[in-house]
């Protein structure tokens, strides 16, 4: 039976599902797209970073975090926070987190996800081409380049040797001295933008809102939306997948199902005695409107010392930082959007109105490794795009594109071997 006959399902419709979605259409899938809010990008894709970072993937594990985390952990405002959990799930997910933390495994994995994020890249740009403009102004899609500031020199040596290394993998990146990052960004030379040692600047880095992106690739699918429907479970039947259950009574039966929610689907496969490597890491933001233009960043700002990102959205400022592995937890704490504020407050103080932000937290499924798992599952028909991390909306039309070359029995562009789930 020909791929252009058959009928896929996609359970989740954050960034990740909708691209995935988009690109099975593309090669003739008729996709069914399932989720539980009642519209796309609801979850994790709500509010997140916004920021396209094509050149930044390097993962969270790695030496440099493994070294910071003791003081990390002490300290209540720390860009890193950890509770323990106790389950043996998470238990495993923390033992393989350290065994990648070594130079080895986070120099295959940088190499890996860079492929993939060349590749989202080139697919996404050309998606967005052919949207209309109207769609493509929702977005708010921009190519600003984007700058990293980094407060202490002492951090130079190992910078540069990231860099020339990117470099011969394909990155155009260079090292800006202070004064010239306050000249790639004016706004940064109102305040001086605090003490500013060097920066690296990309200038081919972009930022897109990731709802309105994922709403936009789920109508252009011309996928049946099944919104409002939380999904109960899987049929198993004669070593296949029959359906997916629907919490109201109701199942989705096809042919494929490609599993793209955010992490509380290990719920749908621990019945089948499946479990995949996947946590959920809470990430914070707030977005806030901009009142005197001329202050406020448009170039893309990374702050290294602090981990937080600024994306300019239109009238609009996104500002994202934290990682929380506190288990499924969803609430805003106030002190974590107080910290944001403050920043933003200190760079770029009459840039935004900040009496009311607007808060956001959202749970982000991560694998320990930073690469997220593209592949079939233990069933010929189940298959898995999931654990991007905070990587969802970089690497989204790349795995989704990889995704659909598998299900297609078709060569993939890129290596796929390190995506693929050891189940």
């Amino acid at each position: 039976m020909s791929a252009g006959a058959r009928h896929v399902c996609v359970v989740g419709a954050g960034i990740v599902g909708c691209a995935t979605a988009q690109a099975l259409a593309r090669e003739g899938w008729r996709v069914t797209l399932v989720d539980a809010s009642a519209s796309p990008g609801q979850g994790a894709s709500f509010a997140n970073g916004a920021q396209l970072s094509y050149s930044y993937v390097e993962p969270l594990a790695g030496p440099a975090t493994l070294k910071a985390l003791p003081g990390w952990l002490l300290s209540p405002s720390s860009p890193l926070r950890w509770r323990p959990q106790p389950t043996w799930s998470h238990l495993r997910w923390l033992a393989a987190f350290v065994a990648h933390c070594r130079s080895s495994q986070v120099h295959a994995t940088t190499q890996a996800l860079l492929s993939l994020s060349f590749l989202s890249r080139d697919v996404l740009r050309a998606w967005l081409q052919e949207q209309p403009s109207e769609v493509r102004l929702a977005t708010r899609h921009a190519r600003p380049g984007k700058l990293v500031i980094y407060r202490h020199a002492s951090s130079r040596a190992s910078v540069e040797r990231q860099l020339a290394w990117q470099a011969e993998l394909g990155c155009e990146q260079r090292i800006a001295e202070a004064d010239e990052c306050r000249a790639l960004e004016p706004a940064l030379a109102a305040t001086g933008g605090g003490a500013i040692a060097f920066g690296v600047w990309t200038p081919s880095e972009e930022v897109v809102d990731a709802a309105a992106l994922a709403t936009a690739l789920a109508t252009a699918s011309g996928a049946t939306l099944s919104f409002g429907h939380e999904v109960s479970g899987l049929d198993v039947s004669q070593g296949r997948v029959r359906a997916v259950r629907l919490s109201d009574g109701g199942e989705i039966v096809a042919d494929q199902f490609v599993l793209a929610a955010g992490p509380g689907f290990a719920r749908l496969l621990q019945p089948l005695g499946l479990a995949l490597p996947i946590e959920p890491i809470k990430g914070y933001s707030i977005t806030l409107p901009i009142v005197n233009a001329a202050a406020a960043p448009v170039v893309s700002i990374t702050d290294s010392a602090r981990k937080l990102v600024h994306a300019r959205l239109g009238d609009q400022l996104r500002v994202a930082g934290f990682a929380e592995l506190c288990g499924s937890d969803r609430t805003v704490q106030p002190a974590r959007i107080e910290a944001l504020c403050a920043a933003v407050r200190e760079t770029f103080p009459t840039a935004c109105d900040f009496t009311e932000p607007q808060a956001w937290a959202g749970l982000r499924p991560a694998t320990p490794s930073g690469r997220p798992l593209v592949g079939c599952l233990r069933w010929p028909n189940l298959w898995v795009n999931a654990g991007h991390g905070a990587l969802g909306l970089t690497l989204a039309a790349g795995s989704a594109t990889v995704l659909a070359s598998l299900m297609g029995e078709r060569p993939s562009v890129i290596d796929a071997s390190p995506f693929q789930p050891a189940v």
